[in-house]
């Protein structure tokens, strides 16, 4: 084996053996979500006295969002928080672990009210004329104590400082915390804003010498000496360990408004019964493996490879989501699922353009290079919108959608390093090592000549018709088509006598027409006894309880308190996740503007917004309600979009390089899109296989993520053919020849053979 194909296989092994590391075993590596495994439920009470009435659901909505920025800071551990009642918060932790759930809970009820205090200049004589005369501390000037910890043995022990009672600075100036190692242990290092660092740097001008008293909570934690002038950076030290510092830092950048306690602790189970659970792993297996046999049928050897490289790429994109520590719930695996079956893509592309050189009567080796080459562009361009829309979402968003920026980001990437280097690797050691002179591939759509242009205004017609219903549709049903995690609704609380299994509970509930009912058994960790939680629309907690005890009379469900709770999903994640599409959008614009030109990137984003609205439509059409999971399958939708405009996209730039001067735009157009049908519907198959997979045997659970992935796969495919090109026609019509603008396309028939 030579030395460059050497290095590219041990890269790669590299990256197979960092991902199994990190993976294995699965039962400690990879934490399961609530739905699979449960997890601690904390419920928190506010204490708003000092808010007025008027304010206090927005502090409520405030709290909550610090809450989770403090305990899933990187949106990847799919915790819930919602309110419970006036002046109570309940979160929920997957899978925490006896060492994280100390450090969980204080996260959680720390305030990180962070002040900067001078300390007396004359501390010492200050306090033995204190001592000696029983005297009050000075003027302005109040005792703390602040303890230190022991080390190498020594045993702990406390100083007492006069620390000023007013504070020089607060934590409301601070704009960034980080935990840092230095010699002496672990340090939290602060950031202020242009105020805060002004007035930072006056107080240490002029108290050099001086202490200054880090106060976190009312309680003093460290007391340096000033020794120079400090400008907009300061340093907390205090003896902490890892975890301390990094908590710390964390509550400092996301301070509580308003005091909190934690009333109670539960242990919960997981929000999905066994069948339930089961039929979404089923299915996602079953999905992965239809994919996995459609290929090795239809490319045959070519599709062998891409089985293998396909495994592959679900190791590393495990272990790049254990790295960032993900938690698996069941929408995500079937978001894996799918970004599976769209990574097939990549594939496909490349396998596509070497059947085309093939065709041109190249030997297979030439047919294979130029086949990477020419599809190496296309890909690039391809994943790099949808990485673009996964980044700022990442960047922008909080809590799930951060997460799912995160989880694409890794998708795309190793997707990309799968398809394109790894599969180069194999295709290259089977050519250096075997005799392979042929590469038969069957075809299921051969050259086609269609007028796809000749039917823009119909289609144009037939997708604002149904966005217009659905919009209707929409405004008829008002707050209607959300779902529990947006407006909230009724908490049950029920004891009972008999246990009975999550997934029986479900079908009754589903009978009762309640198919977004959330379902728990909990029990207090400090003893108690175990309870069934039930959350329903509002007003149905009643009907609830009424087809449970019908269902289940043996149960002996009785109802000991039923609350009003509000969303799992609050203002700020709304305005978080719509700004992160806006953001999106706005820089789509700009690189495909850079790569193609600007009428593309209208197109691209027409396309995207189109398929967003019609996946919507269907959805209300069905009488369903929005939910996470329905939300997560939406922006999957709009990667899926961008991913094939752009490929159609990239056709017709070559095209219009290597024949503009030949054929009219229109038929440059029709030629494009006529080459590039058969690896769009290939790859609309393979994704459409999986989707129709979790929709059919994924179970009630995972149903509405799995029908806006049929609908949108289905229209994804319909949008790039018949509303992304268009739009290039309607943006320039002055590249028309006379004889297309007379004849609306038609003329492009018999030239794109």
């Amino acid at each position: 084996m030579g030395q460059p194909l050497l290095n590219r296989f041990w890269i790669v092994l590299a990256c197979v053996a960092i991902a199994v590391y990190h993976i294995w075993p699965p039962d400690e590596k990879i934490t399961l979500g609530l739905d699979l495994k449960g997890g601690i439920s904390y419920t928190l009470e506010l204490d708003l006295s000092g808010v007025d009435s008027n304010h206090r659901a927005t502090a409520v909505d405030k709290a909550m969002e610090i809450l989770r920025k403090r305990v899933d800071p990187g949106g990847v551990r799919e915790v819930i928080i919602q309110p419970s009642g006036e002046n109570r918060v309940e979160v929920q932790v997957p899978g925490l672990k006896e060492e994280d759930a100390a450090s969980t809970r204080g996260q959680l009820e720390r305030v990180a009210y962070l002040e900067l205090r001078l300390v007396h200049p004359r501390n010492e004589q200050e306090l033995q004329k204190m001592r000696s005369q029983h005297s009050l501390p000075p003027p302005g000037y109040g005792l703390m104590t602040m303890a230190h910890k022991g080390k190498m043995g020594r045993s702990s022990s406390e100083e007492q400082l006069l620390v000023k009672i007013k504070p020089e600075l607060t934590g409301k100036d601070l704009i960034k915390a980080t935990a840092q190692q230095d010699p002496g242990g672990w340090q939290v290092n602060f950031e202020l804003n242009s105020t805060g660092g002004e007035i930072f740097r006056k107080v240490t001008r002029v108290n050099i010498d001086n202490r200054l008293a880090i106060v976190l909570d009312k309680k003093l934690i460290s007391a340096p000496s000033i020794n120079s002038e400090i400008g907009s950076r300061g340093v907390i030290t205090g003896d902490f360990d890892y975890r301390e510092a990094v908590d710390l830092a964390n509550s400092l950048e996301n301070p509580l408004e308003t005091p909190v306690k934690i009333v109670k602790v539960f242990s919960v189970d997981p929000s999905l019964g066994a069948d339930s659970a089961r039929s979404g792993f089923t299915s996602g297996i079953i999905a992965l493996l239809l994919v996995i046999l459609f290929m090795g049928i239809y490319y045959l050897r070519a599709g062998v490879i891409a089985d293998v490289v396909l495994l592959l790429n679900v190791i590393l994109l495990f272990g790049v989501l254990t790295i960032f520590k993900f938690t698996l719930t069941l929408p995500g695996i079937a978001g894996i699922i799918l970004t599976v079956g769209i990574a097939v893509d990549a594939n496909v592309l490349i396998y596509e353009r070497i059947r085309e050189e093939l065709r041109k009567g190249k030997a297979l080796l030439t047919a294979i290079d130029a086949g990477f080459d020419r599809a190496f562009g296309t890909i690039i361009d391809a994943n790099v919108t949808t990485l673009i829309t996964a980044l700022v979402l990442a960047w922008l968003g909080s809590g799930p959608v951060q997460g799912f920026g995160v989880t694409l980001s890794a998708g795309i990437i190793t997707s990309v390093f799968s398809a394109v280097f790894v599969s180069r690797l194999i295709f290259d050691i089977i050519l250096r090592y075997t005799k392979l002179e042929k590469l038969t591939m069957l075809s299921m759509v051969r050259q086609t000549n269609v007028n796809f242009i000749g039917f823009k205004w119909p289609a144009i017609i037939l997708s604002a018709a149904i966005i217009l219903a659905g919009g209707i549709v929409a405004v008829k049903k008002g707050k209607e088509i959300y779902g529990v995690d947006f407006v909230g609704g009724d908490a049950l609380t029920l004891k009972f006598s008999q246990r009975v299994d999550v997934s029986d509970l479900r079908k009754a509930l589903d009978g009762a027409g309640l198919k977004e009912a959330f379902l728990q058994y909990q029990g207090e960790v400090q003893g108690g006894g175990e309870v069934l939680a039930v959350k329903v629309p509002f007003d149905q907690g009643m009907k609830a309880e009424s087809a449970l005890k019908i269902a289940f009379p043996t149960a002996a469900f009785a109802q000991l308190k039923m609350d009003k709770v509000g969303g799992t999903v609050g203002k700020e994640l709304q305005w978080t996740a719509l700004k992160g599409l806006l953001w999106a959008s706005f820089f789509i614009l700009i690189y495909i503007t850079a790569r193609f030109e600007f009428a593309y990137a209208v197109g691209a984003i027409v396309a995207l917004l189109h398929d967003i609205f019609i996946c919507l439509a269907f959805f209300f059409f069905t009488d369903r309600q929005l939910s996470l999971p329905a939300i997560g399958a939406l922006l999957t939708i709009a990667g899926y979009s961008l991913n094939d405009t752009i490929v159609v996209y990239d056709r017709i730039r070559e095209e219009f390089k290597l024949k503009g001067e030949k054929f009219g735009f229109v038929q440059l157009i029709n030629l494009s899109v006529n080459e590039t049908l058969s690896r769009t519907l290939l790859t609309s198959l393979t994704t459409l296989i999986a989707s129709l997979a979790l929709y059919f045997l994924g179970g009630g659970v995972i149903n509405d993520f799995a029908f806006i992935l049929v609908v949108g796969v289905i229209t994804g495919t319909y949008s790039s053919v018949f509303i992304a090109s268009p739009v290039l026609l309607l943006w320039h019509p002055s590249k028309l020849a006379p004889q297309e603008e007379t004849r609306d396309g038609i003329g492009a028939q018999g030239q794109t053979g």
